[in-house]
């Protein structure tokens, strides 16, 4: 949990009051600053939500509701949810509609995706081990860098995830979500960077 503001314990009551111009994550507790992103975060995470928007509208789904990084999702909610003390803000996330209530999503989603900027291990393993503990289904890590997606899917029995599988850009793959039937995104766009140089 590193960058964390070591101080004291917060609440979500307590990050719905703060005033400043940073933006929060509330981790355990404690709360953490959100860095800037970079241009190819920026770039990749705007074509993620273009692409995903596609396929709703091609399929006219009812069953989720498709959010981005503007949303409060409230992983562990308490009985009283401003008491609840981890609240992320995904790049991009599904969740069965009833989830969402508001501009907050009350409980694990079903799918998430990070984009991977200026701290992988973030992503990599707080995030990981927060997505792992609350149930999420489907957990993809996009690398911009790297032009790779890493996909982990939970074992339910064992709530822990799977190997991930890795999907390159050289390859020219699809990545196929499980958690999303009939989400399917083509690397190649995902990873176009052609004129941004």
């Amino acid at each position: 949990m590193e960058n964390l503001l070591n101080i004291e314990k917060y609440t979500y009551y307590d990050y719905l009051r703060w005033t400043d111009n940073f933006r929060y994550e509330l981790i355990e507790g404690y709360r953490k600053i959100m860095a800037g992103v970079s241009e190819w975060h920026n770039i990749v995470v705007q074509k993620l939500i273009r692409l995903s928007e596609q396929f709703w509208s091609d399929n006219d789904y009812q069953k989720y509701f498709m959010f981005s990084s503007n949303f409060d999702v409230i992983l562990f909610p308490e009985d009283d949810v401003l008491k609840s003390k981890t609240t992320v803000q995904p790049d991009l996330g599904f969740c069965k509609k009833e989830k969402r209530v508001g501009k907050t999503i009350i409980g694990a989603p079903e799918f998430i995706i990070e984009v991977i900027s200026s701290n992988p291990s973030y992503d990599y393993r707080t995030k990981y081990d927060l997505y792992e503990k609350a149930g999420v289904l489907e957990y993809w890590i996009v690398a911009p860098r790297e032009q790779n997606i890493s996909v982990y899917l939970l074992d339910k029995e064992k709530n822990k995830y799977n190997e991930p599988v890795c999907y390159e850009l050289d390859r020219g793959e699809k990545v196929v979500s499980v958690a999303i039937p009939g989400l399917e995104l083509d690397i190649k766009t995902i990873f176009d960077f052609r004129g941004l140089e």
